[in-house]
């Protein structure tokens, strides 16, 4: 029956078109992680460790900044040194906030 075996023979043909485009899905997905890890790497940038860190200290300098100035009112008050001018501003900075987000991990 030459009906059977040309339909046998599509069948054939399209599993290994279909394997065929797999395996360039598979590689041509490995070239694009490829060329973005490449790209991040030039441009620099920072990890979301780094960044969060970054700003911790950030924060705790901050704080110190604000608490040395207390300190200096305190003794400038303390001294009667009045008509120094103070540094102290009345309004305190505010740290951007960083939104902590649990990102999902991309499948591997």
């Amino acid at each position: 029956m030459p009906n059977k075996s040309f339909v046998e023979d599509m069948i054939t043909l399209g599993s290994g078109v279909l394997s065929n485009l797999a395996d360039a899905r598979h590689e041509i997905k490995a070239q694009a992680k490829q060329r973005a890890s490449s790209l991040v790497r030039d441009l620099d940038l920072v990890t979301r460790e780094e960044f969060d860190a970054a700003f911790a200290m950030l924060a705790k300098a901050r704080g110190a900044q604000e608490d040395i100035a207390a300190r200096l009112a305190r003794i400038e008050k303390h001294l009667n040194l009045s008509s120094v001018k103070s540094t102290i501003k009345n309004k305190k900075p505010s740290l951007p906030s960083v939104k902590t987000k649990k990102t999902k991990r991309a499948r591997k």
